[in-house]
């Protein structure tokens, strides 16, 4: 469950890196975004909400099993410090 919610908090902010990252350069002097709101605004006017969530499933695919690792080796060293912290 963790997984999906990180992936969908995420998948907003992933998107307009993607973008931003991918528009022209500044030296040409096109640039489709001026910033992280301005993105934001433009794809939800030009796309809704579903702009918002492209790439929503590799995004989990990443996503899940690096945060379901982290918070399984989070709770096995919290178990052996604990253990420690009881034998000292």
């Amino acid at each position: 469950m963790s997984g999906v919610a990180i992936a969908l908090a995420m998948c907003p902010f992933d998107v307009v890196t993607v973008r931003m990252t991918n528009q022209a350069s500044e030296a040409s002097g096109k640039r489709l975004y001026k910033g992280v709101l301005d993105c934001l605004n433009k794809i939800y006017k030009t796309e809704g909400l579903h702009g918002m969530y492209k790439g929503l499933g590799p995004l989990y695919l990443r996503i899940a099993p690096h945060t379901t690792l982290s918070l399984v080796i989070w709770d096995m060293l919290n178990n052996v410090l604990l253990a420690h912290k009881k034998s000292s």
